[in-house]
């Protein structure tokens, strides 16, 4: 189930791109060629559901040029294997980073879409071999498949908090 195209009267976000990079940001675009703060964050970043969301609170109190480059459901791991991103961070004046959840990012037991890093992608054999009665096919989301191994087991779950922390 989807929300973004919520009928008459919903917020229209005005996704744009930059340059090479394959992201969908929130719009409306905002010109690179003269000083700007860029913004890097998941989902409250991007601001969805919300009319204003932090970069434009920001633009309008400072009047400074902000770029939001919130993506919906981004962790690290889609802004770490962009070139483009990496480019309009170094050109910003100021880069503001959100501080993203652990669980959205690949690391020594799964691997995360790399760039809707909430999808679920696979288990590493050692994921499999801790969890041995799991079949990870079922999973298409980190949280749901995170929300399991707990429930099934709170002490071997204790080893993939570790990681993620």
């Amino acid at each position: 189930m989807t929300y973004d195209a919520l009928g008459a009267g919903a917020l229209d976000y005005l996704p744009c791109r930059y340059g090479t990079s394959k992201l969908l940001f929130r719009g409306p675009r905002q010109s690179l060629n003269k000083p700007y703060l860029a913004f890097l964050g998941g989902t409250e970043t991007y601001g969805k559901f919300i009319a204003n969301p932090f970069p434009v609170l920001v633009e309008q109190r400072i009047e400074r040029n902000c770029i939001n480059l919130g993506c919906m459901n981004a962790g690290v791991d889609v802004f770490s294997t962009d070139v483009q991103i990496a480019e309009m961070a170094s050109g910003a004046d100021v880069t503001v980073v959100q501080i993203m959840g652990a669980h959205n990012m690949s690391n020594r037991f799964y691997t995360v879409h790399p760039r809707r890093n909430d999808r679920f992608l696979k288990p590493t054999t050692l994921l499999q071999a801790i969890y041995r009665e799991v079949d990870f096919a079922e999973f298409n989301f980190n949280k749901h498949m995170l929300q399991r191994l707990f429930t099934l087991s709170p002490g071997r779950f204790d080893t993939v908090v570790d990681e993620l922390q």
